[in-house]
C-alpha cells in the first residue's frame, strides 16, 4: 500500500477522468460511504457505483430525497480500469468485492478518514488522513481541488455525510464548519432542517428501545471518568451514541443478529487525546475475537464478525481495554 497526499489523489483521479471507474465502499454502505461514492462518481464519464452487499435504510433514503434511487448497482462491471474504496481502509471491510481485488488489474485508490490498517498489504494507493472528520469531507475538498461543479444534489449528500459523521458535531474542526456552512449554502437548505431529518430517519421504536438499552446497562465511575456498557437488543451504535448523549465519557456495546456479531465503541472527544487512546485500533483487535473485522475513528470506532457467540467476550474485552486507559488518565 502506498500512502499518497491529496495532491497526489486529485492528480491519479485526474489521469483515470476518461476511464471505466468503480466506486464502492465498504459492506452496509451508509450515508458517509455512499454519499461519498455518488458524489465523487459525478467526476467521471464512466462511473459505476458498486455495493458489495447492500446499503442502509438511510442510506436508501437519503439518495431517494435526491433522486438517485437507481445509482448504487450490484453488478460488478467487466473491463473496469480503475476501482476507488471509500470509507474503508481495508479488503476485509468489503466482504465479498475484498477477495476479487488482490488478483484484478485494475487500479485501486483507497480513500479513507480512518487511520491506516496495519494489517494492509495490498498493491494499492491509499489516502488516509484523520483530520477530516468523514469521507465526505475528503471528496468534497477532492471536488473542489479538480474544479468539478457541486450541485445541489451532490451537496445533499455530501452534507449527509459529513453531518451523519459528526457525533452531533463534536467530531468537528473548523474545517468541517466551513465545509458544512458553504454546503448548506448551495443545497438551499439549513442545519436545522438536517437535524430533524436524522431524527425522523430512526424509527420511534428503535429509539425507544434504545433508551431501554441504555437505562438496563452498566454504569461505572473508572477514575475520574463514567463508563456505559453493555448488551444492545439491535443497534450497538446507536445505544452507544445515546450514552455518550447521556453524558458518559465512554460507551461499549455490543449486539448480534441473525448473521454477525457487532460491537461498538465511543469515546467523548477530546478524550482521545487527552488519553492516548484510538477506539479504531482497538477494535481492529476485537474484530479477530469474532471472526471479523474491525476499526474506525478514535472516538467512534466498531468491529463485525461471524462468531455471534463470542459478542459478549468481545464486548467485555473492549471494555476492559478501554478501562486500563480511563484509570491512567485521572
Amino acid at each position: 500500500m502506498r500512502a499518497i497526499n491529496l495532491d497526489e489523489l486529485c492528480k491519479e483521479l485526474e489521469a483515470h477522468r476518461g476511464k471505466r471507474v468503480v466506486l464502492t465502499f465498504h459492506t452496509i454502505g451508509d450515508r458517509d460511504a455512499v454519499g461519498s461514492a455518488v458524489a465523487l462518481s459525478s467526476y467521471f464519464a464512466d462511473a459505476t457505483v458498486f455495493t458489495p452487499d447492500f446499503i442502509t435504510n438511510n442510506a436508501r433514503r437519503m439518495l431517494a430525497y435526491v433522486g438517485y434511487a437507481d445509482r448504487i448497482k450490484t453488478q460488478f462491471p467487466e473491463g473496469t480500469e480503475l476501482v476507488i474504496v471509500l470509507d474503508a481502509n481495508n479488503t476485509f471491510a468489503l466482504g465479498r468485492l475484498g477477495g476479487k481485488l488482490v488478483p484484478s488489474l485494475a487500479e485501486i485508490i483507497f480513500i479513507d478518514h480512518h487511520a491506516p490498517h496495519k494489517e494492509m498489504t495490498l498493491d494499492a494507493y491509499a489516502f488516509n488522513d484523520e483530520t477530516y472528520n468523514s469521507t465526505a469531507s475528503i471528496v468534497y475538498e477532492v471536488l473542489k481541488k479538480l474544479g468539478q461543479r457541486v450541485d445541489k444534489s451532490i451537496a445533499m449528500l455530501l452534507l449527509n455525510g459529513i453531518i451523519a459523521d459528526s457525533a452531533d458535531m463534536q467530531n468537528s474542526s473548523p474545517l468541517t464548519f466551513r465545509q458544512v456552512a458553504e454546503l448548506l449554502e448551495i443545497a438551499n437548505t439549513s442545519f436545522s432542517f438536517f437535524s430533524e431529518y436524522f431524527h425522523e430517519a430512526i424509527p420511534a421504536g428503535n429509539r425507544y428501545q434504545a433508551i431501554k438499552d441504555v437505562t438496563s446497562a452498566n454504569v461505572e465511575i473508572v477514575g475520574s471518568y463514567v463508563l456505559v456498557y453493555g448488551k444492545a437488543t439491535e443497534h450497538a451504535n446507536v445505544v452507544a451514541d445515546a450514552a455518550l448523549r447521556l453524558e458518559a465519557d465512554a460507551a461499549v456495546f455490543w449486539s448480534v443478529s441473525s448473521t454477525e456479531a457487532s460491537v461498538s465503541a465511543r469515546l467523548r472527544a477530546p478524550l482521545d487525546k487527552k488519553l492516548s487512546l484510538h477506539l479504531g485500533a482497538i477494535m481492529e483487535d476485537i474484530g479477530v475475537l469474532i471472526g471479523g473485522t474491525g476499526g474506525g475513528h478514535a472516538c467512534a470506532a466498531g468491529a463485525y464478525g461471524t462468531k455471534k457467540e463470542s459478542a459478549q467476550i468481545a464486548g467485555e474485552e473492549t471494555v476492559r481495554r478501554i478501562k486500563e486507559y480511563l484509570r491512567k488518565g485521572r
